[in-house]
């Protein structure tokens, strides 16, 4: 019988307290609601010049979401100052490109002697008497050309495309993986 009395006893102390429990989070929540939404320690929170800087950098991040860049390289990237591997073979290839050089000569038994000289991305065909980027060819001979430019006279010989450097060749140390089952 005891046993009942206690059980009883818990269970009403139990439901006592979630009344009282609910009764003092009411009453929090009126008082609550009766803080003003302009506080009169808003300026303690917060200096006018804090305030301006968060304002300032909100604004930048709204101009920075509707900006659009007309870069090539990505802006937020970290090393602009160190050239990656991509960068370094877009410049050797430029530079290739913007050679001038003798690619070969054809000098045939009868007919027209032909140079094909490379400049600029463009491999063109010249005979003896035709202008290029640097003078007009007098002679060409097997493997060089003899231009003249206003008083000046000069050779170009054939050469061919610089290797690569070293640097841009692919890392050896990386497996291949292709066969790799």
């Amino acid at each position: 019988m005891e046993n009942n009395h206690l059980k009883d006893f818990v269970i009403s102390i139990v439901v006592i307290c979630f009344i009282l429990f609910g009764i003092k989070d009411y009453y929090l929540f009126n008082h609550a609601e009766k803080i003003p939404y302009n506080s009169t320690y808003q300026d303690l929170a917060l200096s006018k010049g804090l305030l301006d800087k968060i304002n300032n950098i909100e604004q930048s991040i709204q101009d920075r979401k509707s900006f659009k860049f007309n870069v090539k390289k990505d802006p937020l990237e970290q090393n602009l100052i160190v050239k990656t591997q991509k960068d370094m073979e877009a410049e050797w290839r430029k530079k290739v490109e913007n050679m001038l050089r003798l690619e070969y000569t054809i000098i045939p038994a009868t007919g027209n002697k032909i140079a094909s000289i490379v400049y600029k991305g463009k491999t063109q065909n010249y005979e003896i008497g035709d202008k290029f980027a640097f003078g007009t060819i007098v002679n060409i001979t097997a493997g060089e050309i003899v231009y003249k430019q206003k008083d000046f006279v000069g050779t170009l010989k054939t050469e061919k495309i610089p290797p690569k450097p070293e640097m841009l060749k692919k890392n050896k140390n990386k497996r291949d993986r292709s066969l790799n089952w």
